[in-house]
């Protein structure tokens, strides 16, 4: 079956133009048709994409339009989504001077990164950065308290959403097991939890249960999402 491209009548010459523009701009698909909410606008504005020349003026309005803002935040969200579901993502990293594909899995506390020694907590890393990179692929650079950097590539489309997930992670590692082990012990000592209540708090902690880092409440393994508060979890 014939794939049908908006661009198939137009003139040669606008068809370069337009296409040339549109792709440095990354809205292009993988088949070669414009993005359907750039169509949109274009509608909205009654330009004929196989007639009427696109120029850079007309896309910066587009990129400032509320509807292309909206596009981006959502196909974010439904990144970061598959990301929490799968608690993993595809990278390319150098290792032994070589360049391998791996992944990246993420856990409650840190990252580490499968087929090489890497694990990095949260609470170590200070900095991420993105940068262009390979075709369809950006930079990522973790900078941790140690001023060691940890760069790779991933794919493009899942770069932003990675850094959001690290991001609220860092947020949430302001208290970790030490410092509620530290707490109870201070309760236990100025007499206001008893033996046995201390005892049973520690298991809680020790425990491979699943809690909420936002409002503690306990979760199913499995969860994306905390039923109580909403907040976002990782595993």
């Amino acid at each position: 079956m014939e794939l049908k491209n908006i661009f198939k009548n137009s003139s040669f010459d606008t068809l370069d133009q337009n296409k040339e523009l549109l792709e440095e701009h990354d809205l292009l698909n993988i088949m070669g048709s414009p993005n359907k909410v750039f169509l949109k606008f274009l509608k909205a504005k009654d330009i004929d994409i196989n007639e009427d020349e696109i120029t850079e003026e007309l896309i910066e309005e587009f990129e400032g339009s509320v509807d292309s803002i909206n596009h981006r935040l959502e196909a974010i969200r439904r990144q970061k989504e598959i990301i929490f579901t799968e608690r993993k993502v595809w990278i390319n990293i150098k290792e032994d001077d070589k360049t391998i594909g791996t992944d990246l899995i993420l856990h409650h506390d840190r990252i580490t990164i499968d087929k090489t020694d890497l694990e990095i907590p949260y609470s170590e890393m200070i900095e991420i950065e993105i940068d262009e990179g390979s075709w369809s692929k950006k930079t990522f650079k973790i900078t941790t308290t140690d001023d060691k950097q940890i760069i790779f590539e991933i794919n493009e489309n899942n770069a932003v959403p990675l850094r959001e997930i690290l991001e609220d992670n860092i947020e949430n590692q302001d208290y970790d097991e030490i410092d509620a082990l530290l707490e109870l012990q201070n309760l236990f000592e100025q007499g206001e939890i008893s033996a046995e209540e201390l005892e049973a708090r520690k298991a809680v902690i020790y425990s491979d249960d699943v809690y909420c880092t936002n409002c503690g409440a306990k979760i199913d393994p499995d969860s994306v999402f905390c039923p109580d508060c909403g907040h976002e979890v990782l595993d």
